[in-house]
């Protein structure tokens, strides 16, 4: 009986307790890679939007003096400290004397560009899933509805080693399938596209651009079904384009 009146009377401490623990206790869940997409100067912090290497969105506290760097649409590695600002309760009221404790941005520290060196190429990336875009938003996560603002070409692949497989498309226009060998950053194979009704580009050992671009050239096309052209030989140069994230749709397994 008493110990049923113990927990009794420690459950509501608990869980206040639990409620009122300070950001700090959750600083490992905090970004430490993150693109920044805004500041803003408020009167209780400096708050920054953030978005991760996952693409997850959030809006952190920061020191004041991080709303005054140069900071937006730049990928950074963060440094957080504990700190203390005007509790929320206070509403503004500059005499309310009340805080609370906080994880604070002290530091944010912008990460260099890659360099053009063997392991900047398509060449020199770990096996696994990309998207490389001819456009430019200075970021690396890059949503669906900007691609679509922006146009361009997108190459959406699967890296095995040295075997490349994708989907090179103008974003909201024509596609076609590329599978084949990367060697720096030109892809050497075939492509297939489905279209209807099927055009053949090149039909002879003649390379045609796929496209205005001018970054995909085949040649030695057939049809292959009533809806489907095979090209026997393709080339696809990625030189220049920006590696982005790589997107909820994956890419095909083969051509």
């Amino acid at each position: 009986m008493f110990q049923v009146l113990g927990v009794m009377v420690l459950l509501p401490i608990l869980l206040t307790a639990l409620l009122t623990l300070p950001q700090a206790v959750l600083a490992d869940e905090l970004p430490t890679v993150a693109t920044v997409q805004k500041l803003v100067m408020g009167d209780r912090a400096c708050y920054v939007d953030l978005t991760d290497t996952n693409g997850q969105t959030s809006t952190q506290y920061a020191a004041f003096e991080i709303c005054q760097q140069d900071l937006v649409g730049k990928q950074v590695q963060l440094t957080y400290k504990p700190g203390r600002i005007t509790a929320a309760s206070c509403q503004g009221n500059p005499e309310c004397g009340e805080t609370e404790e906080v994880m604070l941005i002290t530091e944010a520290k912008v990460l260099s560009s890659p360099s053009t060196t063997d392991s900047s190429k398509v060449q020199g990336l770990a096996n696994g899933n990309y998207r490389y875009w001819n456009g430019s938003s200075g970021q690396t996560i890059v949503t669906d509805q900007e691609l679509l603002k922006q146009g361009g070409v997108l190459f959406r692949f699967r890296k095995t080693a040295s075997n490349i497989i994708g989907v090179f498309a103008y974003v909201d226009g024509e596609a076609i399938c590329v599978s084949g060998q990367i060697n720096g950053d030109t892809v050497t194979g075939i492509a297939v596209q489905n279209l209807a009704p099927p055009v053949v580009l090149s039909n002879d050992d003649t390379f045609v651009n796929f496209g205005p671009s001018g970054l995909l050239k085949v040649r030695r096309g057939r049809q292959i079904s009533p809806q489907k052209v095979r090209y026997d030989s393709a080339l696809l140069d990625l030189k220049g384009l920006n590696r982005i994230n790589a997107g909820a749709v994956a890419p095909p397994d083969a051509c």
